[in-house]
């Protein structure tokens, strides 16, 4: 029986990249995944389920709200470490000037000083960002660099983020917290610096 996990989509977004990677690590090999566009219908898909698992990214404004909404069903089982995609600011070549309008995902609004641009036009993934943009709904947009290696004739880079180390929340129905800190140890992070 598969292991269904759900997340944001639709494809190619991080989520899917680091889902898919998370369940890999732990040696899941029938998964299946689920992606949506609003994490309060994830939550609604996973509740009364044992092989339904919803994952989130911690940057995600709603990350509080979606741990507490259904607290009582749906806890938080895991935690991981792994990247964003490679992040950039992409623009349309054919402006004519200087790009005004950005399309933007909340959770990725922390890279940009918005006080630059005129308009911000709220997305809800970053390919669903970079769709828009080459339909030509706002000037720019912040989403994964690979749309540029894919539309160079289309698109050009205004600023490059990269990969961004980020850690995701795995939600389930069955809670696993039982009065011990639940991690991996690593007193190697606080013995001495640590090197980059």
């Amino acid at each position: 029986m598969p292991i269904t996990f759900v997340t944001l989509g639709p494809e190619g977004t991080c989520h899917e990249r680091a889902v898919r990677s998370y369940a890999r690590f732990q040696g899941i090999e029938d998964v299946e995944l689920d992606l949506i566009t609003d994490f309060f219908d994830g939550l609604e898909r996973i509740r009364g389920r044992e092989d339904a698992f919803l994952v989130q990214c911690s940057a995600h404004p709603k990350v509080h709200e979606i741990t507490e909404k259904r607290c009582d069903e749906v806890f938080v089982v895991d935690t991981f470490i792994y990247p964003t995609k490679s992040l950039a600011i992409l623009a349309r070549r054919d402006l004519g000037g200087p790009p005004r309008s950005l399309g933007i995902v909340e959770a990725t609004e922390g890279y940009v000083d918005l006080s630059e641009w005129e308009v911000k036009v709220p997305q809800i993934s970053k390919p669903l960002a970079a769709q828009a943009l080459l339909r030509g709904e706002f000037d720019a947009a912040l989403t994964h660099s690979e749309w540029l290696e894919s539309h160079p004739d289309e698109l050009e880079l205004v600023r490059m983020i990269g990969e961004i180390d980020t850690t995701w929340v795995v939600y389930g129905t069955t809670q696993r917290f039982a009065g011990e800190v639940i991690g991996i140890p690593s007193p190697e992070l606080y013995a001495r610096p640590v090197a980059v």
